[in-house]
């Protein structure tokens, strides 16, 4: 983030990635192409890496949410990048984080139910090689989902 500007911008289209160019530079007290380049500059940095759509996984039967870990037999680099293509490549599974401590990954799955689970489980997560330890943990209710990132003050 270079300024209080660009600061401004990731605020506001954190909140509402669907303002329009116009609405945005009204917002910030600046004219429209000033805004828009702002922005394109945020996109090229890779500070602003996309707009999406955030859509209620329960709404569209996907209401089952479990969080999963992971330990690997082994930490070969080939095995373990051999690992990380295989998971990526697995829809159901929407974050996937390398880890310190008891397991190697955490990763965050949706299902439409158990029973999906089970058949992921077996017969995708669990024939992955060189994985040794499966626990899953499933979501009885959200307390707090957030998108926004708290951006740190540009002033401090």
């Amino acid at each position: 983030m270079n300024d209080d500007v660009d600061h401004q911008i990731l605020t506001l289209l954190q909140q509402d990635g669907q303002m329009s160019n116009a609405e945005l530079a009204r917002q910030l007290g600046l004219a429209p192409a000033t805004t828009l380049e702002r922005v394109r500059k945020l996109r090229q940095r890779g500070v602003l890496r996309g707009f999406v759509a955030l859509v209620d996984p329960a709404e569209v039967g996907l209401g089952t949410t479990a969080f999963v870990t992971v330990s690997l037999a082994s930490h070969e680099v080939k095995k373990v990048e051999a690992f990380r293509d295989q998971v990526s490549a697995l829809n159901e599974v929407l974050e996937c984080y390398h880890l310190t401590g008891e397991s190697d990954y955490l990763m965050k799955v949706v299902f439409g139910s158990i029973g999906q689970y089970e058949d992921f489980l077996l017969h995708k997560l669990a024939a992955i090689p060189n994985v040794d330890r499966i626990r899953t943990s499933f979501v009885l209710s959200t307390v707090k989902h957030e998108t926004r990132l708290p951006l740190p003050d540009v002033n401090a």
